[in-house]
């Protein structure tokens, strides 16, 4: 049944190469208005679309893309784009609309705007939720799924877990150092190398390694770190307890669930996801956190490749 659903994947993914060339250049960057809100987004590769999701909310596309840059330009098109109210997009002012339906209207209207008629849709942790968001509501749309240590389909889930593994990983002297630097003036007033000091010191909690973090590269700049916690604290105040098991059903395409067993989020959360969505695979990668796509880099392209049908 797996090289069944693979073969149609593939074919379906051919088709869509076939009709968004018109659209899609790759090198290009820019601007597009959607929801009455600009966009900044980034095209680079060679193949079969991958639209990126990424996390936060309020971070930028650009932590995801030296490494995502290195392991997939050369088989697949990336198409990055910054959700609204994060890195170079606007939206931080109209409040409102920081919420999920409005992520899922914009990010249906990155399909049109490229005239992708399905999306093959790749999402890293709240990127991953949003991606699962989109294919419940919009099933038809959706060709292909990839959930890279994805929140979890609920609040419950994802949490309590969170916040009890982050607290027993960070030392005293992190906690310390953490609070020296979110009350300095620098910080207060949106120095982009404290912010960078600040998130790379908390994140080593996100990793097997701490030394790890070393590898990450979030690409702070002084537009995109004044975004962060208005647009994180708007987002996840809507979402509120959300709960969406019981929707995910709806969710029929081809699906591959990527977890570390050292993540801050719960292995329960991937495998209770992979229990329902009857066309998904989960593989888990053994002492990684977070971060496959840095931590286990190889093992991560092979699972991309192979769930394609590149090798």
């Amino acid at each position: 049944m797996k090289f069944i659903a693979n073969y149609f994947l593939l074919w379906s993914i051919l088709l869509i190469g076939c009709q968004e060339k018109p659209k899609l250049s790759v090198g290009k960057n820019g601007f597009i208005e959607i929801n009455g809100t600009k966009h900044y987004y980034n095209i680079l590769g060679t193949g079969d679309t991958l639209v990126v999701l990424h996390g936060g909310p309020g971070f930028s596309h650009k932590y995801m893309k030296p490494q995502l840059d290195a392991l997939l330009s050369s088989n697949f098109t990336l198409l990055y784009y910054d959700q609204r109210g994060s890195g170079w997009s606007e939206g931080t002012q109209d409040t409102l609309n920081l919420n999920i339906q409005t992520y899922i209207s914009d990010l249906d209207q990155i399909r049109n705007h490229f005239e992708l008629s399905k999306l093959n849709l790749i999402g890293h942790s709240f990127g991953g939720l949003l991606g699962m968001y989109y294919g419940t509501t919009f099933p038809d749309n959706l060709n292909s799924l990839v959930l890279i240590d994805t929140d979890a389909a609920s609040y419950e889930l994802r949490t309590p877990y969170q916040i009890k593994t982050i607290n027993s990983r960070l030392t005293e002297k992190s906690n310390i150092y953490l609070d020296s630097i979110s009350e300095s003036e620098d910080f207060k007033n949106y120095n982009v190398s404290a912010y960078d000091k600040y998130y790379k010191t908390f994140l080593t909690s996100y990793f097997a390694n701490p030394r790890d973090t070393s590898k990450l590269k979030l690409g702070f700049d002084s537009i995109s770190i004044k975004k962060i916690e208005a647009t994180n604290n708007h987002v996840r105040k809507t979402l509120g307890k959300y709960d969406i098991h019981d929707q995910l059903y709806r969710i029929t395409c081809p699906t591959l669930i990527l977890h570390g067993t050292e993540s801050v989020f719960s292995v329960e959360g991937a495998e209770a996801i992979h229990d329902i969505l009857t066309n998904s695979e989960l593989h888990l990668f053994e002492n990684c956190g977070h971060f496959e796509y840095i931590e286990s880099p190889n093992k991560f392209k092979g699972l991309i490749e192979d769930f394609y049908g590149i090798n």
